[in-house]
């Protein structure tokens, strides 16, 4: 008997951790700050095509889901010898958008929460950074499958945490690739509004910790 209540105490407990934090899909591993990569001396310079590259996020809760895109500002990649190697990118943080709500007030007031210092401050920090430190590519991976795991430091509201992730990257005629598909644990950078695991009885306001990130990044 005592047996079955601890194996039923360890799915109770299971179930709350999830749906704290939602369903992942490709979690991206979350370290603390690494190292990070420096520029080759002799690395060919690629730089981000802003207006042919997009950052989209999804963020779920108990009732639904909200998605749409934040503004990437600018970038390098470094490629030595045809290969990444490094680089950055800038995130526009006041460049938010919410783009599965059609009427105008309410999308405004859900873009000015996103805003607020409920989740990312954007008026203390407009914006937020991803350093690469480490490029690793998967020799065996199949046509069109990520190619490469790619570790950095993600800098949110002034907090910087190591984050690793799969990619698909691809370089021709001179045009460099990259697209990405993650999702990150937004409490990590103490965004903590309508967490289950900061705050208590929340019941249909509970919004999950896990949001997705969508990256179709290209550079020239």
């Amino acid at each position: 008997m005592k047996n079955v209540k601890l194996f039923a105490l360890m799915v109770a407990g299971s179930l709350i951790i999830a749906a704290c934090g939602g369903p992942q899909r490709n979690p991206a591993e979350v370290s603390e700050q690494l190292e990070p990569g420096e520029k080759p001396e002799n690395a060919v310079v690629k730089t981000l095509d802003t207006s042919a590259s997009t950052l989209e996020w999804i963020g779920t809760k108990v009732t639904g889901q909200h998605d749409g895109t934040i503004g990437l500002s600018a970038g390098e990649l470094y490629l030595v010898n045809d290969q990444v190697v490094g680089g950055n990118i800038t995130i526009d943080m006041t460049q938010i958008t919410v783009l599965d709500i059609t009427d105008p007030e309410t999308n405004a007031k859900l873009k000015g929460h996103l805003e607020s210092d409920d989740f990312f401050s954007v008026a203390t920090h407009p914006q937020a950074r991803f350093e690469m430190a480490n490029i690793v590519k998967n020799e065996e991976a199949g046509e069109g499958q990520p190619n490469y795991t790619i570790s950095g430091n993600l800098t949110i509201k002034g907090i910087t945490k190591g984050i690793s992730f799969p990619a698909h990257v691809h370089l021709t005629d001179g045009v460099l690739t990259a697209k990405a598909d993650f999702d990150l644990d937004r409490t990590e950078w103490d965004v903590r509004f309508g967490s289950g695991r900061f705050f208590q009885g929340l019941g249909d306001n509970l919004i999950h910790d896990n949001f997705n990130i969508t990256l179709d990044i290209a550079a020239r």
